[in-house]
């Protein structure tokens, strides 16, 4: 994955878009009323929903999309399970988007890292 700032930063901000976004909707759409198992299933493929869009569309052509189908679809896909399972409202639909976004980024990141081995700096 890419090491410079620019694409750095817009994964983050790519991230926290999506899976705020899937926050948002599956919050509205489910809003915690179907019970935990059925909203987590749906609010998960909602989730994907979501994020394919957004980031095959808008964000890939900005970033690549290698870099930023696999970290946007999975804080979609938590995003969305996160929406589906509680009734949130307001702020904590911000503050799940962004935690999920920013906590998909780093996994992500981290488990390249760890999986590509020490890279050489130049």
């Amino acid at each position: 994955m890419e090491k410079r700032p620019y694409f750095v930063i817009g994964d983050l901000i790519a991230n926290i878009l999506v899976a705020t976004a899937a926050v948002a909707l599956t919050a509205w759409l489910i809003g915690g009323s179907w019970g935990m198992i059925p909203g987590m299933i749906v609010g998960m493929v909602l989730g994907m929903i979501i994020a394919i869009p957004l980031t095959v569309a808008v964000l890939a052509p900005l970033l690549g999309i290698m870099e930023v189908m696999a970290p946007c679809m999975l804080g979609g896909m938590f995003g969305g399970m996160w929406g589906g399972m509680w009734p949130l409202q307001g702020e904590e639909i911000l503050r799940w988007g962004v935690g999920t976004g920013f906590v998909s980024f780093v996994v992500v990141y981290v488990m390249n890292t760890v999986l590509s081995g020490p890279q050489k700096i130049n």
